[in-house]
């Protein structure tokens, strides 16, 4: 099993304040044994050449990603073409997806209060070939995370675990397992053709309410810390 960080964030990310570069992250990720990360800021695709040889140096493969937004609902393409920056309308992603069929596009905390799909997921599911089960819940908040489960059964859709990483600390917290020898020669292609195949598993476990009300409020912080310094 190849251990996988498939939704994270860094320095430089257009919508939030992240404090850690991509070399704090990709030295977490070695600590913690990850062999596949991906970058997935929001709107923009930033994906510097140097971190690439760096994360190959520890046998970490990186895959290219970006936090697109449809009407700010929030979608992830891995592998995209630099093309995905400009999407706007669910229109555009079906065109999208027409032209670049080598990226994965899945649905980031889809039933959650903001910037999450909810009914528009469904009602476009062609469009996605995985949905993410959130990081950021307790044993008393799960409704979310369950209607995503229930969806992805009902249209035989991959369900991923990811941490949306903002917070190094978190880096952990959730991932996925992707059935791939630890021999294997890894390859985007390869990761990406094993989710579409469901061959995985999803590691994760409710937060304890203190830690998850920890990170929710960073989060907000982050985020407003970004609006203010774009005043």
């Amino acid at each position: 099993m190849i251990k996988a960080q498939l939704h994270t964030h860094i320095k430089g990310d257009p919508a939030d304040a992240i404090p850690y570069t991509w070399k704090d992250l990709i030295d977490r990720a070695k600590t913690h044994n990850y062999k596949v990360l991906a970058i997935t800021c929001h709107r923009k695709i930033i994906f510097p050449a140097k971190a690439i040889s760096y994360a190959k140096k520890y046998g970490i493969l990186l895959i290219k990603g970006i936090e697109i937004e449809i009407k700010k609902k929030h979608i992830i393409i891995l592998n995209p073409h630099k093309s995905a920056e400009q999407i706007q309308t669910f229109e555009d992603l079906r065109n999208y997806r027409a032209n670049h069929p080598k990226s994965f596009v899945f649905a980031p905390h889809p039933y959650y209060p903001i910037c999450s799909l909810k009914n528009s997921l469904e009602k476009h599911i062609d469009l996605f070939d995985a949905i993410e089960h959130s990081v950021l819940y307790t044993k008393l908040t799960t409704s979310a995370n369950k209607k995503a489960e229930q969806l992805a059964h009902k249209h035989n859709k991959p369900l991923i675990a990811t941490s949306d990483c903002h917070l190094l600390k978190y880096l952990d917290e959730s991932h996925t397992l992707i059935d791939l020898d630890q021999k294997t020669q890894l390859t985007t292609k390869k990761i990406l053709d094993a989710l579409r195949n469901n061959n995985l598993q999803i590691q994760t476990k409710p937060l304890p309410v203190h830690k998850a009300t920890k990170i929710a409020a960073l989060l907000i912080f982050q985020k407003l810390r970004k609006m203010l310094s774009m005043i």
